[in-house]
């Protein structure tokens, strides 16, 4: 279980937390292309037990121009991706596969099935 919270009309943080049965994972601004992100186990009775805080940091790529989105140049990572898979003849990347894909598809899919009951 978790609760989803976003809007495109109202100011928000734009930071995500994900709250899971291990620990939390807390991604910084902005969450849709983040450069850092943070994780904290937790264990023992009621969740009372905590390890240290770990951070990952990945710089954005050094690329000047104009952007609509904040941090788009971390789009580069993708569009790299995609063409060494071309170059090499692939049709998908072994990184992130059709089934990798469509098991995030099937998440947002659920997710958005209990919006419309």
């Amino acid at each position: 279980h978790g609760t989803l919270e976003c809007s495109l009309r109202n100011p928000s943080p734009r930071q995500a937390t994900i709250c899971g049965t291990k620990g939390v994972i807390e991604v910084q601004f902005p969450f849709w292309c983040p450069t850092k992100f943070t994780v904290q186990g937790m264990t023992g009775l009621g969740s009372q037990t905590w390890t240290e805080k770990k951070v990952y940091e990945f710089p954005l790529p050094d690329i000047t121009g104009e952007y609509n989105f904040v941090n788009s140049e971390g789009l580069a990572y993708e569009a790299a991706e995609a063409n060494r898979c071309l170059r090499a003849g692939l049709t998908e990347s072994p990184l992130f596969d059709s089934e990798e894909c469509l098991a995030v598809m099937q998440v947002i899919a659920d997710i958005r099935s209990r919006w419309e009951k």
